[in-house]
């Protein structure tokens, strides 16, 4: 094999994952024609918008990183280690979030959030409660305000509202 075709065997490996890619949006996108497109009960947007700007964004993200051509390109010629740590972090932020989902169905979903963003901050080394609750409250609601009332998504019900 030549050097010329082992670096074009190389550049068609790097642009088969992003274009694999970009059939994966565009295939989800399909699935999001199923939604309802207009507004109406739901809200302004209707309950496409959300999963239609993520797709959108995908895509183009993707196709930037084909452009430039950094998609799957190693720098370093060294081995990848996985540390234990970063597998253990990323379990327990896996863990967080399956309780916050739990937790949403029983206090409903402003508590659960203030709980969750409460345990991260705790957990990303912010100890100070002086900090941790200005914000904790105030995303909380806005964050409620957002989802019930600006683009209407049925959230769990809870004692606050």
């Amino acid at each position: 094999m030549t050097e010329e075709s082992k670096k074009i065997r190389q550049h068609v490996g790097r642009l088969a994952v992003p274009i694999l890619l970009v059939v994966f949006y565009v295939w989800y996108g399909s699935l999001i024609l199923e939604l309802p497109q207009g507004p109406g009960e739901e809200g302004p947007l209707g309950p496409s918008f959300i999963p239609w700007l993520w797709a959108s964004l995908l895509i183009v993200l993707t196709l930037v990183e084909i452009a430039t051509g950094n998609l799957g390109a190693r720098r370093d010629k060294e081995r990848v280690v996985i540390e234990r740590k970063g597998i253990l972090d990323a379990l327990i932020l896996c863990l967080l979030l399956a309780g916050f989902a739990l937790l949403m169905q029983y206090t409903g979903f402003t508590p659960a959030v203030a709980l969750f963003l409460a345990i991260c901050f705790w957990w990303s080394g912010i100890r100070s409660w002086k900090i941790i609750l200005p914000y904790v409250v105030i995303f909380a609601f806005v964050v409620n305000y957002v989802f019930h009332h600006v683009l209407k998504v049925p959230l769990p019900q809870d004692w606050l509202f």
